[in-house]
């Protein structure tokens, strides 16, 4: 090993004093270090270059004869001497440079300051040697020789080392990191060659061994400070983000204060701005939209009625309709808003949203009638989510719609007021929100004070219908309530009694005003006093019965009543027990399909300790006996299997028919009387179970089309394609929902191939066809009518 070092030494030492000059080169450029830690690795990196260099020029010159090489071993020799205490001073200020700043220190350590002071010393007794042969001397031939004081020349260098050596140790809680471990390396591999040095001769070890460590310093320290660098950007990343961050929550809290300032212009509008820049966004984001457009939008949608700030009060608070001159007026809100927000040059589409969001697809909004694409995309999703909100708030001209009707205007509008794709998303949205969240909340200012019976512990009443509580809603599972009674001091104990409403609402709600009743759809059966009394109002039929208990209780100043409620299709039952009698009324709904909710109020009474719970009992037929017959709408002539009623979605199905190709089912559809919305109507199911019967045994749907051209599938086991066209005999959904009151005549054509099955038909300027492909099966898919509120008669199968 030291034999090939030795032959190759020369090559090694000029390989590193080339990196050593490449790496001061570089240092020179770098500008990631303090201007002190440069110059000592610049001095550092030449000192070592030099030394090699000049070790290596002796060894070429060695015992060489003449002038030149008289001269050549004396001054490089020197030079070697002297740039070894040299580059051994420059790695003590380089530690002493980074005591003070990684350590931590204001001052260089005073043993560092010692070796300065050695390391000088050293190089004059090296000048001194060169007249004196102090460390060696050099024979006629230019042959170097060791003096007698050779040894001293390691003498200093040691005291330089093991001072180094001992900073280290002392700091070596406050030095950590790359940089402390590349000069402990540099000193102990230092030492180590120097002691193999003493007995090597012949070979400058200590020289490449010390300038390689040189090299490892500046590499350890460029390291180091990449590392610095590193963290230091991403503490300025960091900064940077958080700054922007509060800017960002600055800017959303401005732009949302500046919109809650614009609502409150508006005694209805509180909120507006905020639920419809929420809805935009979700739509945004639906659409695929990355965050950055989605916060666009949702900014864009906050601050879009901006330019109402602009309009009179007077027609902003105006509680009914606008006259033709004020609506013109209040159309410029959109221009104004426009001429506001253009301000925010570095932001155009704030002054776009604001502008166009009234317009409408079809080219009939304002203000510039603009059509389809030509609208910006941001408007066009602002403007069904504005649509939305509008409907689902209150306001002075309504209060808020049911959630079904706001999803059949929502439906009926697409591709006339809005974007086909973005009215679809919000249709989406609708049907995802299930427990209607999507509105604005506590809009109710002037309805009725209701309060939830299940967590109530007491309700008092005063005038009759003024306080009345939230409905418990009459199911097939028997529900009971229990409370205590009081009536109230100095008032007629017989008239001072608590009653109960069977009613019928979209919110469960009792209503009394006329726009609530006719948008909330409220339908009053009639009113039980618990007394007996009775009034029947929309009820088909109402009997109560009242019977003596057989056992009755003492009458004390609380009276405990225990009412049971239970329905039946279209009849409902309550039961009413008061410790003395019994009233058992009975009661005929107009039909099977509205809901039935029982709510209490009373009159100058006092009712406590109520509790609300279900029995587990379950109603079935003999439940409830009939006081009127049930009605049906099918009662008329039979096809091939038996009519159909639907009372709700998908109550009721046809008998399945095996599906195969070239078949063709007929069929007579009409909505039922208390049918409202677009949806409706007819649906024809594709589906398989080993029973043949849906949801039946091993029931899998495959595909589910209403006649509305909407696919009503519940999963995606199958792939389902759905096209629906209407042509110019389609008179909009109105028409449509009148062509179903009236009833039409509907042929479904089927072909099939393999797994894929194809369904076809036309109706009221509708053509739909339905292509679906089902998992790979053995049995037999079938097809049921099914549908929503819904008679289906005259079914015919045709092969």
């Amino acid at each position: 090993m030291f034999e090939l070092l030795r032959v190759h030494q020369v090559d090694v030492m000029l390989g590193l004093a080339c990196v050593c000059l490449i790496i001061a080169f570089f240092t020179i450029i770098s500008t990631i270090m303090t201007k002190r830690r440069k110059t000592i690795l610049i001095l550092m990196q030449i000192g070592s270059a030099i030394w090699l260099e000049a070790d290596r020029i002796a060894y070429k010159y060695h015992g060489v004869p003449g002038t030149e090489g008289y001269y050549a071993v004396r001054i490089s020799n020197f030079l070697v001497f002297l740039m070894t205490v040299f580059v051994l001073n420059t790695v003590s200020v380089y530690l002493g440079d980074v005591i003070k700043n990684e350590g931590g220190f204001e001052k260089t350590p005073i043993a560092l300051k010692i070796t300065y002071g050695i390391g000088v010393l050293a190089m004059i007794l090296v000048v001194v040697s060169q007249f004196t042969g102090l460390y060696y001397t050099f024979d006629e031939n230019n042959t170097y020789q060791r003096s007698p004081y050779y040894v001293l020349s390691f003498v200093f260098p040691y005291m330089i080392f093991l001072i180094q050596f001992g900073m280290l140790i002392y700091y070596r809680k406050r030095l950590k990191g790359r940089i402390a471990l590349s000069i402990f390396l540099f000193v102990l591999a230092s030492i180590l060659t120097s002691i193999i040095q003493l007995f090597a001769y012949g070979i400058s070890l200590v020289d490449m061994v010390a300038v390689f460590m040189v090299v490892m310093i500046y590499a350890f320290a460029l390291v180091d400070m990449n590392e610095r660098v590193e963290m230091a950007t991403k503490a300025h990343i960091a900064n940077i983000l958080k700054e922007q961050a509060v800017m960002r929550k600055l800017s959303m809290e401005t732009a949302t204060a500046l919109a809650n300032g614009v609502d409150l212009g508006d005694d209805y509008g509180h909120g507006h701005s905020v639920r419809v820049a929420e809805y935009a966004k979700e739509i945004s984001r639906l659409a695929g939209f990355d965050d950055r457009k989605c916060d666009e939008v949702y900014y864009c949608a906050l601050l879009h009625d901006v330019g109402k700030i602009g309009i009179p009060d007077e027609i902003i608070k105006k509680d009914t309709d606008l006259t033709p001159e004020e609506f013109e007026i209040f159309k410029t809100h959109t221009t104004v808003g426009s001429d506001i927000l253009s301000g925010a040059s570095d932001f155009p589409l704030l002054a776009l949203a604001s502008k166009y969001h009234h317009e409408r697809y079809d080219g009939k909004g304002y203000p510039e009638g603009l059509v389809g694409d030509n609208i910006p995309e941001i408007a066009r999703i602002i403007a069904v989510a504005d649509a939305y909100d509008s409907m689902t708030s209150r306001h002075h001209l309504q209060d808020p719609l049911p959630q079904s009707t706001v999803r059949e205007e929502i439906a009926k509008e697409i591709g006339s007021a809005f974007d086909p794709v973005f009215g679809e998303i919000m249709i989406s949205l609708i049907d995802h929100d299930t427990e209607y969240l999507m509105r604005e909340k506590d809009f109710a200012e002037n309805a009725q004070i209701v309060e939830d019976l299940t967590h109530a512990y007491e309700m008092y009443f005063t005038e009759y219908k003024e306080h009345i509580s939230e409905g418990i809603q009459a199911t097939e599972k028997v529900s009971k309530i229990h409370f205590d009674y009081q009536p109230e001091m100095g008032f007629d104990e017989k008239k001072s009694i608590p009653a109960l409403i069977v009613y019928d609402a979209h919110d469960g709600c009792v209503h009394k005003d006329e726009r609530s009743i006719r948008l909330i759809k409220y339908l009053e059966y009639g009113e039980i006093w618990l007394d007996g009394n009775y009034v029947s109002t929309a009820a088909r039929n109402m009997k109560v019965n009242i019977a003596p208990l057989e056992e009755q209780l003492e009458k004390k100043n609380l009276i405990h009543y225990d009412i049971e409620t239970v329905r039946f299709r279209d009849h409902v039952r309550i039961k009413i027990t008061d410790g003395s009698k019994m009233i058992d009324a009975i009661i005929a709904l107009p039909d099977a399909i509205r809901f039935c909710y029982v709510a209490i109020t009373g009159e100058h009474c006092h009712i406590m300790n109520i509790k609300v719970e279900e029995n587990g009992e379950t109603a079935d037929k003999d439940t409830i006996p009939r006081i009127a017959e049930e009605v049906s709408y099918i009662d008329r002539i039979e096809g091939d299997i038996p009519n159909v009623q639907i009372e709700g979605y998908r109550s009721g199905y046809s008998q399945p028919v095996p599906v195969i190709d070239g078949m063709r089912v007929k069929f007579r559809t009409k909505s039922l009387p208390t049918a409202n919305l677009i949806w409706h109507c007819a649906f024809m199911l594709l589906f398989s179970s080993e029973d043949g019967l849906p949801e039946g045994e091993g029931y899998v749907e495959h595909g589910c089309l209403r006649l509305d051209g909407e696919d009503a599938t519940n999963n995606d086991i199958a792939v389902n394609e759905v096209t629906a066209t209407k042509d110019d005999s389609f008179k909009g959904w109105d028409g449509w929902k009148k062509a179903n009151k009236k009833g039409f005549e509907c042929e479904v054509r089927f072909s099939r191939r393999k797994n894929r099955i194809t369904m076809e038909t036309y109706n009221a300027g509708i053509t739909m066809k339905s292509t679906t492909t089902i998992p790979p099966t053995d049995g037999d898919v079938y097809l049921a009518l099914t549908g929503d509120q819904c008679a289906l008669t005259d079914i015919r199968v045709l092969t």
